[in-house]
């Protein structure tokens, strides 16, 4: 690899790990994976990485093509993305609070079936936790910059970074959220599905302000609008 090649991988690797909230992706872990053991949160966070790893690829690769080829615009991409964690969120936050009138086996119970009914490992944690609209946009932005195939190979290596990055930290976390007390489970997660929420928001409203989607046209355009509009009454009023 040359410097160039370097810099240019350097600057992705930093770029992706940054936009993609490493951090962040491991405190929504460990929240909703209270009620998992060591391995199955291993487990969840192995097949969640893969897939990320699956999806951010494909779109570096693909991401422009596909747009164009189905008409899909990064705005409605936003929207949809956000309409989906909104869906999640809520569901934290809807939660049953207390359960104090069940027993402890059927407890144990409901539980064991909730971890087999909701496996987060590919939605959301692979999409779109750890890969979602940012990511992605972001991945094919910074693809777009490669000025050779080397550099083009470069960023995809990249990515294989950042996700094995992640990775680490969340086997990590996975050996650390043992010490989590009941109740301090509870709160992140009732915490967790108000940053879910937060962020849901803001991703469609960012998806609704987009150009793509035209909603909210420019300011010089609005301004063409009222002026058009200004003369045709105008001639009216002297006819």
């Amino acid at each position: 690899m040359t410097s160039s090649t370097i810099s240019f991988v350097f600057r992705y690797f930093v770029t992706m790990a940054v936009v993609m909230s490493l951090p962040a992706v491991v405190a929504l872990f460990v929240s909703m994976t209270s009620f998992y053991s060591i391995k199955e949160r291993i487990r969840a966070a192995r097949v969640g990485c893969l897939v990320a790893l699956v999806v951010i690829e494909f779109f570096a690769m693909f991401g422009v093509k596909i747009f164009g080829l189905f008409g899909i615009s990064i705005g409605s991409f936003y929207v949809a993305g956000g309409v989906l964690i909104l869906l999640i969120g809520l569901d934290m936050l809807r939660a049953p609070d207390s359960d104090d009138h069940i027993t402890e086996e059927e407890l144990k119970e409901s539980k064991s079936t909730a971890k087999k009914k909701t496996d987060i490992s590919i939605t959301p944690l692979g999409v779109p936790i750890i890969v979602g609209p940012c990511a992605i946009t972001s991945a094919i932005a910074q693809q777009a910059k490669a000025a050779n195939c080397m550099e083009f190979t470069g960023g995809l290596i990249a990515l294989v970074l950042v996700i094995g990055l992640l990775y680490g930290c969340l086997v990590l976390s996975s050996h650390g959220a043992k010490w989590l007390t009941p109740a301090v489970i509870k709160l992140t997660y009732r915490l967790t599905g108000l940053i879910l929420s937060a962020m849901a928001f803001e991703m469609i409203i960012t998806g609704i302000k987009s150009k793509d989607l035209g909603l909210f046209p420019e300011k010089p355009q609005v301004i063409q609008v009222i002026s058009v509009e200004k003369e045709r009454v105008a001639e009216n009023t002297i006819c």
